[in-house]
């Protein structure tokens, strides 16, 4: 007699559960002996200091342990299609929900904030989203002066791109309704307006490249890169504005990735391998990997969908989790500024990549 689908769901979880206890046990054990062994070396480095036949290595392909210990956390397979990092574009639909949105006008009336204007009441975006263009919009008031940005566009409902796509004579200049990056609550439009309120639009020149250059401090990068309509699928848009949060935009903007380029490079940083280290432009040092949707494994093979994921988190770290809207989640750990940046980090990649992009 089959199992039904909590039964599956509960049975698959006590296993989990037993499968993360044993790797923990392991862990502890490992990391005792890999210390035994370090204060091993550090003794026969110190008797032989003046012997040079004594030649220092490093293992650049050791994993690092700069998270500690993980730990099992359930989290919703729904969630994959929401957070910071989901790619929505003219081949992945939009999946998520309304959730969290705020109107940019009322956290611009509640900041006293007369530095830039809002289209209307009706422009929304995540809350984490709004608060941090609030502050890169003071921000570009402070260094410029400026007053004249108008935020134009967040969040858009299907529906409502339905009604674009309907009115938009070329096709090809505006997403199919469920494609758009608006869906996402995590982009916004900004344009320039004289004091007589007339549109002068927004090229991304002059004074106005400071958003492109300055993005990253608050967590948003240019979605549609000029260089990048290959990968995105749209020509450049200087005015639209993705928030993916910190430290990603900031090595997105060193490196020069598109968000797709970005996210499809973060896969190849699987929990069971290397992870992404990287550096901050405030000193900050993160660590970042991929962790794949469980699909199956319960003890039942008629129950063959799961739809929840045992996702492995630090246990002592701060952590975020964002789906990538399609197969997986991405975790971000924030690792203590005392803590050292392992040899195989790629916080030494990005700064490669940036010198050789200098180089071109």
């Amino acid at each position: 007699m089959g199992t039904t689908k909590q039964e599956g769901k509960n049975i698959y979880i006590i296993k989990r559960l037993i499968d993360i206890g044993l790797a923990v046990i392991l862990a502890s054990a490992a990391i005792f002996g890999i210390r035994t062994i370090t204060k091993d070396f550090k003794d026969i480095d110190t008797k032989n200091k003046n012997d040079e036949s004594i030649v220092s290595t490093s293992d650049k392909n050791k994993p690092s342990d700069a998270s500690g210990i993980y730990v099992s956390e359930i989290t919703d397979n729904e969630k994959i299609y929401s957070g910071s990092l989901i790619v929505v574009n003219d081949e992945t639909e939009y999946k998520g929900n309304e959730d969290d949105l705020v109107s940019i006008y009322d956290v611009r009336e509640k900041a006293n904030a007369d530095y830039y204007t809002v289209l209307d009441k009706d422009v929304k975006v995540r809350k984490e989203a709004a608060e941090a263009l609030n502050n890169m919009l003071k921000a570009f008031n402070e260094e410029t002066g400026h007053k004249d940005i108008q935020v134009d566009s967040g969040y858009r409902s299907v529906k409502y791109q339905q009604e674009i796509y309907d009115s938009t004579e070329d096709k090809d200049t505006v997403a199919k309704p469920g494609f758009s990056d608006y869906h996402t609550g995590y982009s916004v439009d900004l344009n320039v307006v004289d004091e007589e309120g007339n549109s002068l639009d927004f090229d991304g020149t002059g004074d106005y490249k400071w958003f492109a250059e300055n993005g990253y401090k608050y967590g948003y990068v240019v979605r549609f890169p000029e260089d990048k309509t290959q990968q995105t699928g749209l020509d450049y848009r200087p005015w639209h504005f993705r928030y993916v949060g910190i430290p990603h935009a900031y090595y997105m903007t060193q490196n020069n990735l598109c968000l797709e380029e970005y996210v499809e490079k973060l896969k190849t940083y699987n929990y069971n391998d290397s992870h992404l280290e990287l550096e901050n432009f405030d000193g900050k040092k993160y660590e970042v990997y991929y962790y794949p949707k469980d699909t199956n494994g319960s003890a039942d093979p008629e129950v063959t969908e799961l739809d929840f994921t045992m996702l492995a988190v630090p246990s002592e770290k701060e952590y975020t989790i964002t789906g990538n809207n399609t197969d997986g989640f991405i975790v971000t750990t924030l690792i203590d500024n005392s803590e050292s940046v392992s040899e195989n980090s790629d916080s030494k990649e990005s700064k490669a990549d940036s010198e050789s992009s200098a180089s071109e």
